[in-house]
């Protein structure tokens, strides 16, 4: 499941570099979440989770997207940021 999640991030991350939507990239990890319902978790756990992911994934996503210019802090962020795949 990790390694799935860890696809996902850098599949976003493209995406991001390509678009420069932070926001819709961040929807995109979150909504990813709701897969969960599929293997019968439970709806308020599968909405909490989710709610979580979208909120960490737009400030890695949004600091991405502002620190384009600056290629030194953008891999730091970018390395850090792939802790998000453990939440």
């Amino acid at each position: 499941m990790i390694i799935y999640k860890f696809l996902l991030l850098v599949t976003l991350v493209r995406l991001l570099i390509v678009t420069d939507k932070p926001f819709l990239c961040s929807v995109l990890y979150a909504g990813a979440t709701f897969l969960g319902l599929i293997f019968g978790l439970p709806f308020l756990a599968v909405l909490i989770s989710a709610s979580i992911r979208f909120l960490l994934a737009s400030i890695y996503f949004w600091l991405l997207d502002r620190l384009d210019g600056s290629e030194v802090l953008w891999w730091l962020v970018a390395i850090i940021g792939i802790g998000i795949v453990w939440v």
